[in-house]
């Protein structure tokens, strides 16, 4: 009998933020309900392999496990970086699933800038779209925040050194709005259909170029304040690997 495949419902890059106590938790799913957890260790590897969180124990409720606090000592003075691996061991029906993850150790814990009320004031067809079946806007702003999050972290944007999501407020709306009318285009019919299909395409293009503009202020000696010689477009960091990419500071 083959395994039973269980979905650890990771919302992109675990963010761990450096010199704060924090948890981590996930959420553990199979066939949209929450699986019954027994028990649970947390395991965080540094960049170089290292083990920066020793298989710490945590609690486990409605499907989710949550570590125990990591004291904001274990990560002070460590280095930021995307290279970090989060390892949670589960104990499901008496067997152990081992379920990894990404990680981020980041400057400052990055938060959207953008709530339902801000998309209804920039597109007012926004709150037509509110109706009985879905009465909140913010699980297309919560799926777009991931779906950036997720393509900074693969395109190796160094957003875990940003101290202020405000460079992020414009794709968030991008992303949001097209999410929210490709959505609206597959529910409705006639030319509703192709009217929310134009307005999906109309945002992802711009989503694609507000991404290629993005331009951010980061944090290079770490010492938690920006310097006074930052100008947006002034200077360039040149990202290395296969892609070469300019973010602008």
């Amino acid at each position: 009998m083959s395994e039973t495949v269980y979905s650890a419902r990771w919302l992109g890059p675990t963010f761990i933020e450096r010199n704060k106590d924090q948890q981590i938790a996930v959420a553990i799913e199979r066939g949209g309900s929450a699986v019954t957890l027994t028990s649970g260790t947390l395991t965080v590897y540094k960049p170089g392999g290292e083990v920066l969180v020793d298989a710490v124990a945590g609690t486990v409720a409605g499907g989710t496990f949550t570590s125990a606090t990591i004291a904001a000592a274990t990560t002070a003075g460590q280095d930021l970086d995307k290279g970090y691996l989060v390892k949670v061991d589960l104990v499901i029906s008496g067997s152990t699933f081992t379920f990894y993850n990404d990680a981020v150790l980041c400057l400052a814990r990055l938060y959207p800038t953008v709530a339902q009320t801000d998309l209804v004031a920039r597109h007012s067809e926004a709150a037509n779209l509110l109706g009985s079946a879905i009465t909140s806007l913010q699980q297309y702003i919560d799926q777009a925040w991931e779906d950036i999050t997720v393509r900074l972290y693969t395109e190796g944007v160094p957003f875990w050194r940003w101290r202020t999501p405000s460079a992020l407020r414009q794709v968030l709306f991008d992303r949001a709005f097209e999410l929210l009318f490709y959505d609206y285009s597959t529910l409705l019919g006639g030319a509703q259909t192709d009217r929310y299909a134009a307005f999906a395409e109309r945002y992802a293009g711009l989503y694609e170029r507000d991404m290629e503009r993005l331009r951010a202020m980061i944090d290079d000696n770490e010492d938690n304040a920006l310097a006074e010689d930052l100008a947006s477009g002034s200077s360039v960091i040149l990202l290395s690997g296969t892609r070469r990419r300019r973010w602008t500071i």
